[in-house]
């Protein structure tokens, strides 16, 4: 995605699109990693990122294309939004993780770049007091993965995990969106519902 972008010269539109303008967008899978302000286990070289979203990703967090997997997962704000308590079906391919909610700051996030491998977004300026309040806005933890990060933990460390602990998989951030896994190959609408009202809700409040 950022190598084509690169290339069609798309690369600043969407930095402008997300950073300065601050409209509403969404990201899924690799689309999170995009939208990150930081990011490591990259490749040599590293990658382009736009930016928004004021986490850390780790990206191929859970392993190889046969790694990925199918789970039912408890999303609160569907619940509370569409008063529907059924679990939706979380599709992870190759799929990233939220491993850190970072401190809002003016400019770079420049102390990401003491991780292995990590690169950041660059920074953009805001264009007017309705993006920047967007910008400003706290990360919201929207939703986690139980369970998967004490799998991963060494055994004499697990007694010490919160037992709410979990790989952070969608996160929100004003109006930008991001999550680890893939709505789009489901045929449960409920996050495309949600999502377009909070669109709705965004572009009502530039009026």
């Amino acid at each position: 995605m950022a190598l084509v972008a690169a290339a069609s010269g798309l690369l600043e539109p969407l930095r402008e699109f997300v950073k300065i303008k601050r409209l509403p967008v969404w990201g899924t899978c690799a689309g999170l990693i995009f939208l990150a302000e930081a990011a490591n286990r990259t490749k040599s070289g590293g990658q382009d990122l736009v930016g928004g979203l004021d986490v850390r990703v780790n990206r191929n967090h859970f392993g190889r294309q046969t790694e990925s997997f199918i789970i039912d997962l408890d999303l609160p704000f569907l619940t509370s939004a569409l008063t529907q308590t059924q679990p939706f079906q979380g599709i992870f391919i190759r799929a990233p993780i939220v491993e850190k909610i970072l401190s809002i700051v003016v400019g770079e996030q420049i102390e990401e770049t003491k991780q292995e491998n990590a690169v950041i977004a660059p920074a953009r300026q805001a264009i007017d007091h309705r993006s920047t309040k967007y910008v400003n806005a706290p990360v919201e933890v929207m939703a986690r993965l139980p369970n998967r990060l004490a799998k991963r933990t060494p055994e004499a460390d697990r007694l010490a995990l919160d037992p709410e602990a979990g790989d952070i998989i969608a996160v929100r951030q004003g109006n930008v969106f991001g999550t680890s896994f893939h709505p789009e190959l489901t045929q449960d609408p409920r996050i495309h519902l949600w999502w377009l009202k909070q669109v709705f809700e965004a572009v009502g409040a530039q009026d």
